[in-house]
């Protein structure tokens, strides 16, 4: 069996006890009746896009294999929970979906902040969940029961470092919205620069729409590049569209939660050229991948923001079927099918997990807006 640290991963912060203290014991499933596996996103707010992605991703492959007899002849049944991609929202639906509707499995949460806050739920009840958007490294030691599907952002932050440096951008501003996603994405490029390379590094609440003064400081600075680092695609849109407005040129960088198509209906001109490194736009199972594009899109029309994330979101469903129809639904035993998994055969590509619940298996890409769109411009190997 591939070890995990138990240790490690079974901290919890001590703000997290009150939760842990209050959650009751689920019920262990019988065995009759439908397997709940519960959906965690925002289905509203500004991050809204990718959880209605995740959600439809997630409710195609529950369609597929009810529509093949279910789990060893038992139905599932998605438990839908809206999160807002906050933490408090993601906490109270955990809670809801553990300990009243008896989920075994969670799909979530997509957004950081609300995985990290209801991995001490999860963990405290032993509820395996899976992400299938949650890049914060904060991720990789958030418990033993909390898995992911797409790679930390300690690697698109290495990966996005090594290219600014690479093409002679190595003084960089950064402004940055407080939220778990962005500000560990931000602490991870900056760890992998250097401070020395940073002249502006700012944090902004969320929902601020105006960074015009923060901006105006960097009118007759000497840096190379404007990383955006907002948590949404109207906090970028309105971070880069305010950074040209000032007449700035210099090149801009962005994280993976603006690749969406309405980034460009947002910003305008100001989209252009703004790169980002990314999970494959494209499955590295062809097949597989364009069978599913077809399918979401005949049932939903093209993606909100990528469809990287409603992929990922129907591999979760699908490597939690496996599991449960081979060890059935103690998630004990789900946890350690996962650890010991050699490797599951999904849309996004062949896959396990390590130690941490990390993915292995899923590469990286650098995507540039061009002509409106992200596109692919270039590969990038994960270590």
């Amino acid at each position: 069996p591939i070890p995990h640290n138990y240790m490690k991963r079974l901290l919890v912060p001590l703000f997290a006890l009150g939760i842990l203290l209050s959650a009751c014991s689920p019920v262990a499933d019988d065995g009759t009746g439908p397997i709940k596996i519960g959906y965690i996103g925002p289905l509203t707010g500004d991050a809204y896009t990718y959880g209605v992605d995740t959600l439809n991703g997630a409710e195609i492959k529950v369609a597929e294999i009810n529509a093949a007899g279910g789990i060893n002849g038992r139905m599932i049944e998605l438990v839908v929970e809206d999160a807002r991609c906050t933490g408090t929202d993601a906490a109270s639906a955990a809670q809801k979906l553990i300990n009243v509707d008896k989920v075994v499995v969670i799909n979530g949460g997509q957004c950081s902040g609300e995985t990290l806050a209801v991995a001490p739920i999860a963990e405290s009840a032993k509820i395996p969940m899976m992400s299938g958007g949650s890049t914060s490294p904060d991720v990789t030691n958030a418990g033993d029961f909390v898995f992911r599907n797409i790679p930390s952002d300690a690697l698109a932050a290495a990966a996005t470092a090594s290219y600014l440096q690479e093409n002679d951008l190595g003084i960089i501003a950064i402004i940055t919205e407080n939220t778990d996603f962005a500000v560990g994405f931000r602490n991870a490029l900056i760890e992998a620069m250097g401070e020395d390379a940073v002249v502006l590094n700012e944090v902004v609440e969320p929902n601020v729409k105006d960074y015009r003064t923060l901006v105006t400081r960097l009118q007759g600075e000497e840096f190379d590049a404007f990383i955006a680092n907002g948590q949404t695609v109207a906090t970028v849109a309105a971070m880069v569209t305010q950074f040209r407005e000032l007449g700035l040129d210099q090149p801009i960088f962005s994280n993976n939660a603006v690749v969406s198509p309405s980034f460009s209906e947002i910003a305008g001109e100001a989209a252009e050229g703004v790169k980002v490194v990314m999970p494959p736009s494209e499955g590295a199972n062809a097949a597989k991948f364009d069978a599913f594009v077809k399918t979401f899109t005949e049932l939903h029309g093209p993606a909100a923001s990528s469809i990287t994330y409603a992929a990922n979101s129907y591999d979760v469903i699908g490597v939690f079927a496996d599991a449960i129809a081979e060890v059935g639904t103690d998630g004990t035993a789900i946890r350690d099918y996962l650890y010991n998994l050699d490797g599951y055969d999904g849309t996004i590509g062949r896959f396990s997990f390590d130690g941490n619940g990390d993915v292995i298996g899923i590469s990286l890409e650098l995507q540039e807006v061009q002509g409106g769109d992200f596109v692919k411009v270039g590969d990038i190997a994960v270590d």
